[in-house]
């Protein structure tokens, strides 16, 4: 039995492992009963993001048991680790690009050219749809920009500096 049929098994495994620790470690954080209700308290999200890994990590094992099960297809596991490691460093560099332009295109033009490159590159080859490629990532684009323009932080567009949040102009009226 090689290492490469038993890679999902042992990363579910210590997956589940760190998982295990991850909500010990989470149910020992103080919280003040006083002051927030105990549905709020903070413990719940680390007990939550534990559990989601800890079922996440059976599901690795699962798949893992699975595959150590199936039959060896030597030739066609090569070539799909190719081309996933192909895969792997185009998006490492398409992610870096993505970086690299923000400054000059500003935030939506450079999030809609790095989700259509996304797209393209993690798309199939026979179901590659150019237009619905363009049509999705303008829109997305879009909702992210507009959907906390009232209470965004940072101004998305280049040369403008950090702004505080979209307040309405009071003049030193009472809101």
């Amino acid at each position: 039995m090689s290492f490469k049929k038993c890679k999902d098994l042992i990363l579910g495994i210590v997956m589940l492992l760190l998982s295990g620790f991850y909500l010990i470690f989470a149910q020992q954080i103080k919280t003040r009963p006083k002051l927030t209700p105990s549905y709020a308290s903070a413990q719940i999200m680390p007990t939550l993001l534990g559990a989601i890994l800890a079922v996440l990590s059976i599901v690795c094992i699962i798949q893992g048991i699975r595959q150590m099960k199936a039959p060896d297809d030597a030739e066609e596991t090569k070539k799909k680790g190719k081309g996933d490691l192909m895969a792997v460093v185009l998006t490492f560099a398409v992610i870096i690009g993505y970086i690299l332009v923000m400054p000059t295109l500003g935030f939506i033009l450079s999030t809609i050219l790095y989700l259509f490159l996304q797209m393209l590159l993690l798309a199939p080859a026979e179901k590659r749809n150019y237009v619905l490629l363009a049509i999705i990532t303008a829109h997305c684009s879009s909702t992210i920009r507009s959907s906390p323009a009232k209470c965004c932080i940072i101004d998305f567009f280049p040369g403008r500096g950090l702004r505080g949040p979209a307040l309405p102009e009071t003049r030193g009226e009472a809101i």
